[in-house]
């Protein structure tokens, strides 16, 4: 497991707080599915791009599960496509505190984490709100 690594970066005036993830600088970009009670949560990684200054989508570390009841701020973690070095990843950064349930889909068995119950996973939530998401 990496160690905890955050570098801030300006891009078109914004300044963003970017993590470290596989060799790479990341923004956990957070938005929302358009299917599923109470705005599912979605989180994004795009990856920072230092000669364009600018960002490339990396990976959707969510699964939208909309038929599988979850309490609000949960969602189930895409295991299957992430690995399941991801669920550290998230914990290292203190982005989201795993609730020890599972749900199955297919042949696989995606992890819930709870990210209401992480500061920094509200703060990030919040950011994203403000200047990339429109929410009413």
């Amino acid at each position: 497991m990496e160690k905890n690594s955050e570098k801030k970066v300006v891009v078109d005036g914004l300044t963003l707080k970017l993590l470290r993830k596989d060799e790479k600088w990341v923004f956990p970009f957070v938005t929302y599915y358009q299917h599923g009670l109470g705005s599912p949560i979605c989180l994004e990684l795009l990856e920072y791009k230092e000669d364009s200054n600018g960002f490339e989508p990396e990976a959707v570390i969510t699964v939208n599960l909309p038929g599988v009841e979850r309490n609000a701020g949960c969602q189930f973690i895409d295991t299957n496509n992430n690995g399941e070095a991801v669920l550290d990843w998230l914990v290292l950064y203190e982005l989201g505190v795993p609730t020890g349930r599972y749900a199955a889909s297919g042949h696989c068995m995606y992890p819930e984490v709870d990210f209401y119950r992480s500061e920094r996973f509200m703060r990030q939530k919040e950011f994203c709100d403000r200047h990339f998401n429109f929410v009413g």
